[in-house]
């Protein structure tokens, strides 16, 4: 794992430090839950970024934007993958700690919104192929719970796509609920060059993304794409000169929008059947609130969070 410096694209951590996966880092990784040598060698790092504290250095008040309660504490949670000399190649060791990882960031309160992104010019070259299990069953249980896991998310996660994003690069990105792009980005899905058989998961995760027809052309004609092409295929939702900052800003702004709004949205698209009666009591105190501060000229304050979600 690489050393714990600045944030990586040169974007301002609002004057927190980095969070080294693997020491203690108190309601994200609790002592015991993870095996410390695993997370030594998953490749990963995490910072934390204080909405308010990003807000005031934005300069952006129309994109930054915090409106939730306790805007102060919330934070934009940013997991890096950090193997730049192997263009930050996904060790078996990532892949089988994610689930965990993403379950632990999932479960506290005041992470609003996670970004993806890779240490130094590339996001992820994909899965380190000296390490890929060559039982094929072993391999698609890996990929299929982490994959699942991101999937199973509730905060918006958005993946900062810069240099080389393939294979696994571009499964992981694909999961995401918002992916931007860099110019010069490049997107595929290699799995025919190797002799691998792409997982189920994101073979059908992909074509549902961008449709059966440009799902089939990327995997079976393990065809690279740059920027341009992804944003054509519905692979990518816009093109930043800075992908990680444009990230960023994204993650403020929604870390500042109603987690009922941002819950229930993401519940119904994964085809979840919702009640309305469960949640008459958040809305109506929701809807009163926007009210109120629709006519005091102010940005509603929203105390609902997903973890009150009912059920």
């Amino acid at each position: 794992m690489g050393p714990v410096g600045s944030p990586p694209g040169g974007v301002d951590d609002g004057g927190r430090p980095d969070d080294a996966l693997g020491t203690d880092v108190p309601g994200i990784l609790r002592a015991g839950r993870l095996p410390a040598d695993a997370l030594l060698t998953a490749g990963l790092r995490l910072r934390t970024e204080s909405v308010r504290a990003a807000d005031a250095g934005a300069g952006d008040g129309a994109d930054a934007g915090s409106g939730a309660a306790g805007a102060d504490e919330d934070v934009v949670a940013t997991l890096v993958f950090d193997r730049p000399d192997k263009l930050n190649a996904l060790p078996v060791a990532l892949w089988r700690a994610l689930p965990e990882i993403l379950r632990e960031l999932d479960a506290r309160r005041d992470v609003r919104a996670l970004v993806l992104a890779g240490a130094g010019e590339n996001f992820s070259s994909g899965s380190d192929i000296a390490e890929l299990p060559a039982d094929i069953a072993e391999f698609w249980e890996v990929n299929a719970s982490a994959l699942g896991a991101l999937h199973a998310v509730r905060v918006p996660t958005i993946a900062a796509v810069r240099g080389v994003g393939i294979g696994g690069g571009t499964e992981l990105a694909a999961a995401c609920d918002i992916r931007i792009g860099q110019p010069g980005a490049r997107f595929g899905i290699p799995a025919a060059r190797l002799g691998l058989v792409y997982p189920p998961g994101p073979t059908r995760a992909l074509a549902e993304l961008i449709g059966p027809g440009r799902a089939r052309y990327l995997i079976l004609t393990g065809e690279i794409i740059d920027a341009d092409q992804a944003l054509a295929f519905g692979l990518i939702d816009e093109i930043a000169d800075d992908a990680l900052a444009r990230a960023m800003s994204l993650a403020r702004r929604v870390a500042g929008l109603s987690d009922l709004s941002q819950q229930g949205a993401k519940r119904i698209l994964a085809g979840e059947d919702i009640e309305a009666p469960p949640l008459a009591g958040a809305f109506r105190s929701q809807l009163e609130g926007a009210r109120r501060a629709f006519a005091m000229k102010e940005r509603p304050v929203f105390g609902f969070r997903r973890q009150d979600w009912p059920g």
